[in-house]
Parts: structure tokens; C-alpha cells; sequence
């Protein structure tokens, strides 16, 4: 009989000690084995964005995907090793993935009770890949079961960030209750996960839904073909059944974006947030159309709302710069900027406002600066180390560009683009020479814009005074790209020195209705016109191009010898006496070449 109770009071200790909660550190020990890191990788294998996973048998993880591209290639980072990852199935209305993770062995988690009740104020704990600083681990408690898209998430107040998506909530007992989904934060320390159970389900909505799973191939396919009427057709059939899919929506705004068609842009953005005004993808859509309708009040107050569902989120903070940029107000756009770099230090985007704030402000040593800290972050990729060079070049550092560029190593495919900077360093260095030679080597593979290449091309022949060849460069450039109006005024500008000014005048003449402000094209009018001895007419193009910027010494001397040759001197001696008055310099070489002369000759 003492045997018997004996058994019973160390069956219920046993009992006792099974369920007793675990404290953090003991839960991160269990948990943190089934929780990894997980990251989507560019075309040349570095990091884009990293996210987490949960491991569900020893070479199968599981994770949010409504966050990747779904092209891309993942990889499972663990602590000692990292594994190519492929997606098996996907649950796409409910955002989850299934990976395969071959050979990466990992220890699966052990998920509570399905038919468990989630008790609101139970203590659980958020373990993720948070701000891509790796498995961590935050405290907290359910806040309660919210019923969102007719689904009962888990709303719970344990800290998560960026990067989370596909992190895992556990229990006091390490057991998993839900799916962290970060695209679904509300605010600060309220939170959301999906239901554990789901995990289970992945394969079979895969399988048994294949009407979602056939148009949403066919989008995907369609929006990397650029065919972007044939995706917004696509998606407007599929829209008619299904007025509640979120990615719909999505993609009918992304397509109206592509195809300009701002009302029904707007119209997604709008229904996207109605389904779930929790979504900072679809207030950015917002706060993007009322920037393009000019709308900067109403997009500046969207843009901070966006802020009261993820403070700690770069891309919502490079939203607020870039409304703030437009709005004028460069110092807070900057504080934006800079904020969102403190959460994601390659956020590519805040980078190029703070490169366009700089600009604005003439800061050329901070547009190297900010250059200078992307190729840090960024080693391996060409096209950055290309901007670091212009911006040497810009900032009047040719020597040290072209420095760089000798010493870049780069894939055969893009040699060419490397020898069309170098030419442009070369023709800051003042050897138009061997510019032309770099561009004409670019020029024998296959750089990223031909048009560029042969308008540099065109640009060192004109320095070298071998104007056909500069004109017939520019015929190239402008060939390519019909419309661009820098290729057309260097073509105009090559006719006029090429004595073939007749044909400089046309372009001129269809510069001008594109741009009837712009006094570098009235000037060249004026140029060219006095060259073919029409001096009235040249007049009135020059006097149109001063009108617009005074500040051309070089101009006003032009147009006084111009009233000279028309027999206009009293116009010729009152414009001398303005440009005393604006450039004391160009105003004695006025006086020299088109005044000294006159008052030498009078009786």
C-alpha cells in the first residue's frame, strides 16, 4: 500500500514538473534550434532581405512568403552552415510556404495542441530572425484572438521587428502556437501570429487549390515578362470572384502603375488597404498616388500614419524621406532617411535620397561620402563602384575614379561598362584621346546603354574638333534613344561647329517645342544663326536666352559683337554697360573685342 502511494505522489511530481513554465533562457535553449535564418539573395548571391523559418522535420522549414519575390534564390543559414533552399508548396492565400532544405538536418519544433485554447494574458514568447541580427528571443503575452480576412490571428505584445516574418510564438512550455506574421503589426508591441495548425495544411491547399495556384503562376510570369496589359487583363478576370484576394490587388495596382493608369491604381491601393488597413504596402501605394497627383499635404500625413504600424521599419521610414523630399522639407526628409538606415544599413533607397538631398545642396564631398559607404556594404557589385567613380569625377577627383577603376575586378559581362567610365574619367583628366579609344572599346561589347556610350563618343570627337565623327556619333546616340534632349543638343552643337548649321537650326527648332524655356538651346539658336549671317534673327535668340539667365558672360559678348555686325551699336554699347554690371571679367573682354575697336576707328 506505501508502495502504491508512493507511486502516486511521484507520478503527480512528474506531473508537476512536466508543466511547469520554463523561464526565457531555457525556452530560447529548446526553441532557438527550430527557429533560423532565413535569406533572399540577388542574382549575384548577396543578401536582399532576411526573414525566418521554422523547421518542421529535419529538411523542411516553413515561412511567411508574402514578404519574397518569389523568383529569387533562399538560403537557410544556420549557426554553423547555410543551405540552398527551394520552395515545395505554398499556401498562397495564406502566405505560407513550405521549403526544402536538403541536408540541412535541423531539429524540428514541437507545436502545441491543436484544439489548445489560447487564454488571453498567457505568457508567450516571439523567437526570430529580427532586424537580420539573428535568432533572438522577446517576451510577452496574448493579447487576444482578433478576427481578421475571417481568420483568428493571435494578437500578442512580445517585441518583433523587420525580419521576423516567419519567426515562431511560442508557449511558457517552448511549444509553438503560431507563425509570426510581421506585415500585420498594428503599432508598437502589438503584434500578430497565424495559427500553428495551418502548418499542417500547406500541402494540401497547394495541391487542392489549383485555380489560385494557376493564375497566380501566370501573374508572376507576366509581371517578369513586363507585359504589364496582359497581367492587369489577367487580373481583372480573376478579380470578378474573388473581390477579397489581397495579392490580387496588388498586382491590379502594380500593372495600373506600369501602364499609367493612375485612377485604378489609386482604386487598388484603396481596396488593398480596406481589406487590411493594417498593410504599409498599401499606404505607400497611397501616399505614391497622392504624390502624383500632387496631392503633398494628404501624402505627407498618410506617410506618417504609416509610422503607427511599424516604427522600426526602414522602408516606411524611406517612405516618410521621400514625401518629405518632395514636400520640400529636406532637413526631416534627411532625419527620415537616416532613421531608416539605422534599421536597415543597405536600404538602397534612402541612400538615393540622401544622394539627392546632398545634390540639391550642392554637397558633392557628401554625394562621395554616401557613395563611398554603399561600395563598404556593397564590394562585389559593379554598378555601385561606378557611381562611387562619377561622383569622384563630379566632386573634381578624376584621378582617383579612374584609380579605382583600374583596380575594380568585374565579370566579362559587364568590361564594357568599365571601359565607358573609364573614358569619361579620361575626358576629366583632359585626354580626349584616349577617351575616345576607351569608348570605342566599350563599344565592341555589350554595355549597359550603348546611347551613352556613343554620346561620350561623340562628346571626346568633339573636344578633338573631328566633328563628323562627333555628328556621326550623336546620329547613333540619338538613334537609340529618339527622345533624350541631351543626344539631341550635342548633335545640334556638333552641326554648328561642323558648318552644317542649317541642319543644327531643325533640331534646335524641335528642342524648343519640348523645352521653350531652356536658354542653352536659345543660345545655341543664337550661335548658329549669327554663323549663317542672320544676325536679326540670331539677336532675338540671343536677347530670348539672356532673358532666361542673365548670368552667360560668354553670351553677352557674343550679342554685342552680334549688334555690332547688324549695325546696332547703341545697342551694343547699352548691352556693355548691363553686363558691367553682372560680370566685370567677360565685360572687359567685351570692351576689347567689340568696344575698343568702335571708338579706335571714330574720326
Amino acid at each position: 500500500m506505501k508502495k502504491i502511494v508512493l507511486l502516486l505522489c511521484v507520478g503527480a511530481y512528474l506531473s508537476e514538473v512536466a508543466a511547469k513554465a520554463l523561464d526565457s533562457v531555457e525556452i530560447y535553449e529548446q526553441v532557438q534550434r527550430s527557429v533560423t535564418v532565413l535569406e533572399e539573395l540577388d542574382d549575384t548571391g548577396k543578401p536582399l532581405q532576411a526573414l525566418s523559418a521554422i523547421a518542421v522535420a529535419s529538411d523542411r522549414a516553413v515561412t511567411m512568403c508574402d514578404a519574397m519575390s518569389g523568383t529569387r534564390q533562399l538560403r537557410i543559414v544556420t549557426k554553423n552552415n547555410s543551405f540552398p533552399a527551394t520552395i515545395l508548396a505554398r499556401d498562397g492565400q495564406r502566405h505560407l510556404c513550405l521549403l526544402s532544405v536538403p541536408g540541412a538536418e535541423l531539429t524540428q519544433i514541437v507545436s502545441a495542441d491543436v484544439n489548445q485554447s489560447i487564454q488571453s494574458g498567457a505568457r508567450v514568447y516571439a523567437l526570430s530572425n529580427a532586424l537580420g541580427l539573428g535568432v533572438g528571443i522577446s517576451e510577452g503575452v496574448v493579447s487576444g484572438v482578433r478576427p481578421q480576412f475571417g481568420v483568428n490571428f493571435i494578437q500578442f505584445s512580445a517585441p518583433v521587428s523587420p525580419g521576423s516574418d516567419g519567426g515562431a510564438l511560442v508557449d511558457a512550455e517552448g511549444r509553438l502556437l503560431g507563425i509570426i506574421t510581421y506585415r500585420h503589426h498594428d503599432g508598437q508591441n502589438v503584434n500578430f501570429a497565424i495559427p500553428a495548425k495551418w502548418l499542417a495544411e500547406i500541402e494540401q491547399h497547394d495541391k487542392s487549390d489549383i485555380a489560385y495556384k494557376q493564375f497566380r503562376e501566370t501573374a508572376e510570369q507576366l509581371q517578369q515578362q513586363e507585359q504589364w496589359q496582359k497581367l492587369a487583363d489577367h487580373v481583372e478576370q480573376w478579380i470578378v470572384g474573388h473581390q477579397n484576394d489581397a495579392d490580387a490587388w496588388l498586382w491590379v495596382a502594380v500593372a495600373a502603375e506600369k501602364i499609367g493608369n493612375l485612377d485604378n491604381e489609386e482604386n487598388a491601393w484603396r481596396r488593398l488597404h480596406q481589406l487590411d488597413p493594417t498593410s504599409s504596402v498599401a499606404a505607400a501605394g497611397l501616399v505614391s498616388v497622392k504624390l502624383k497627383r500632387n496631392q503633398r499635404a494628404e501624402a505627407l500625413q498618410l506617410a506618417h500614419e504609416l509610422l503607427s504600424l511599424r516604427q522600426e521599419d526602414a522602408d516606411i521610414w524611406t517612405i516618410v524621406g521621400q514625401t518629405e523630399q518632395v514636400a520640400g522639407t529636406a532637413a526631416k526628409a534627411e532625419e527620415a532617411y537616416r532613421k531608416a538606415l539605422t534599421f536597415n544599413p543597405w536600404q538602397l533607397a534612402a541612400y538615393q535620397g540622401l544622394i539627392g538631398i546632398a545634390e540639391q545642396r550642392n554637397d558633392q564631398g557628401m554625394v562621395t561620402q554616401l557613395w563611398q559607404s554603399l561600395t563598404a556594404l556593397n564590394p562585389d557589385v559593379p554598378a555601385v563602384q561606378f557611381k562611387l567613380a562619377e561622383a569622384y569625377i563630379r566632386e573634381g577627383r578624376p584621378a582617383r575614379a579612374y584609380s579605382l577603376l583600374e583596380k575594380l575586378t568585374v565579370p566579362d559581362t559587364q568590361k564594357a561598362d568599365t571601359d565607358f567610365w573609364k573614358g569619361q574619367t579620361l575626358i576629366a583628366l583632359g585626354r580626349p584621346l584616349d577617351a575616345t579609344q576607351a569608348f570605342e572599346k566599350s563599344l565592341q561589347g555589350n554595355p549597359t546603354s550603348k546611347a551613352s556610350v556613343y554620346a561620350a563618343l561623340g562628346s571626346s570627337y568633339f573636344q578633338l574638333q573631328r566633328f563628323p565623327e562627333s555628328i556621326q556619333a550623336y546620329r547613333e546616340a540619338v538613334r537609340l534613344e529618339p527622345n533624350n534632349p541631351e543626344w539631341l543638343y550635342g548633335l545640334a552643337l556638333s552641326l554648328k561647329d561642323g558648318f552644317r548649321g542649317r541642319e543644327a537650326l531643325e533640331i534646335d527648332a524641335q528642342l524648343l517645342k519640348k523645352f521653350p524655356n531652356d536658354a542653352a538651346v536659345w543660345r545655341q539658336k543664337g550661335f548658329t544663326e549669327a554663323i549663317l549671317g542672320r544676325h536679326q534673327e540670331g539677336i532675338k535668340s540671343m536677347e530670348k536666352s539672356l532673358e532666361l539667365d542673365p548670368k552667360q558672360g560668354k553670351l553677352w559678348v557674343a550679342l554685342i559683337e552680334t549688334y555690332r555686325q547688324a549695325g546696332r551699336d547703341k545697342d551694343a554699347t547699352s548691352a556693355y554697360e548691363r553686363l558691367r554690371g553682372i560680370d566685370s571679367e567677360w565685360a572687359e573682354k567685351a570692351y576689347r573685342s567689340a568696344i575698343l575697336p568702335f571708338e579706335e576707328s571714330q574720326p
